[in-house]
């Protein structure tokens, strides 16, 4: 037999990998090695895990990338362990609640293959959103991931997207609005509003202060199945249309449409699907965001196609797409 090759080695070890990335991030090890804490013992001493344990973990990181150890056994940062640092936008919020909504779903990835339901309310009994209502831990971790996230992207969208008549911003299901505080930054004179349920809007207000535009903003809270805020020059969803499946989605897209003028817009800012996987490492955090959605939530990514007959259903046109720098795009759309 020829050897196996590492990849097939990395793929059977991932979930292995994976916990040691979520460990470190609990322990916010990526922090005290970036600030000088190198040495192992010192290590298990600040963060009060067992030394025998710790080091083996850390000998584990090393192993897959996420530190550099030196022949002195000291431990240093790379460019991995640097996505996930606390102080710095990055990957560890999303770790920490992946491992927190996802990681029991996807041991029983087989259900959902089998009948095409998401496994999460076949786990739980009750979907992640009713879930994540209940416990505020879980809303909390859902919340710091996201920020993290549409802090990033927000900013992105800022900078791509011609914003020209905008006057009023509404952020649909927005959490705590960071994506509508990168929003309001490049329009100063625009007011915001930032529409979600209750707890999607935990912390809302201190982040807008932080960002010098809770002033130009009103916070709704409500569903999207209901009624969206009216008034708004441009509406925008960032994220939510890929939580819900074809028949949800065209509800809350109607739900939008009947809060819009006609000149108004809408704009959803999701991964860019493509028709066919012919660049896998462009596409793997599209492709296994899809598989995500498909586990625990019921949802997918769409390809631009799928979007348009998304909107058509729900009495919209596309009438742009707008590419961004990473692998999020923004599909625009106006009454038809």
């Amino acid at each position: 037999m020829s050897q196996i090759p590492l990849e097939a080695i990395r793929l059977m070890n991932g979930f292995r990998g994976y916990q040691l990335v979520v460990a470190a991030c609990r322990l916010k090890l990526p922090d005290l090695v970036a600030a000088g804490h190198t040495d192992p013992d010192e290590l298990s001493s600040l963060t009060g895990m067992e030394p025998g344990s710790l080091r083996r973990v850390l000998r584990g990181l090393a192993a897959w990338g996420f530190f550099a150890e030196d022949s002195a056994g000291a431990y240093r940062t790379t460019p991995v362990s640097e996505a996930f640092r606390s102080d710095q936008p990055g990957l560890r919020n999303m770790a920490m609640m992946l491992s927190n909504e996802g990681y029991a779903s996807w041991g029983e990835l087989m259900y959902t293959i089998e009948t095409g339901k998401p496994v999460f309310e076949h786990i739980y009994g009750k979907s992640r959103w009713e879930k994540m209502a209940e416990e505020p831990e879980d809303a909390s971790l859902f919340n710091a991931a996201m920020v993290s996230t549409s802090k990033r992207v927000g900013n992105e969208f800022a900078a791509a997207y011609d914003f020209e008549g905008v006057g009023v911003a509404v952020d649909v299901a927005g959490g705590n609005g960071a994506l509508l505080a990168a929003v309001l930054r490049r329009l100063h004179t625009a007011r915001g509003i930032l529409f979600d349920l209750a707890h999607g809007l935990e912390g809302a207000r201190q982040l807008l202060e932080d960002a010098g535009v809770a002033d130009r903003v009103t916070i709704t809270e409500g569903s999207f199945f209901e009624s969206v805020p009216t008034g708004g020059d441009l509406y925008v969803l960032k994220s939510i249309i890929h939580d819900w499946d074809d028949e949800y989605a065209v509800q809350i897209l109607s739900s939008c449409r009947r809060a819009m003028h006609p000149g108004a817009r809408l704009v959803l800012v999701e991964r860019f699907m493509p028709e066919r996987i012919d660049s896998p490492d462009d596409y793997l955090g599209t492709v296994m965001s899809d598989l995500h959605m498909m586990v625990v939530l019921g949802g997918r990514e769409r390809t631009t196609q799928e979007y348009t007959a998304l909107l058509t259903d729900a009495g919209l046109s596309l009438t742009r797409e707008v590419a961004m720098a990473s692998d999020f795009y923004a599909v625009e759309a106006r009454p038809a």
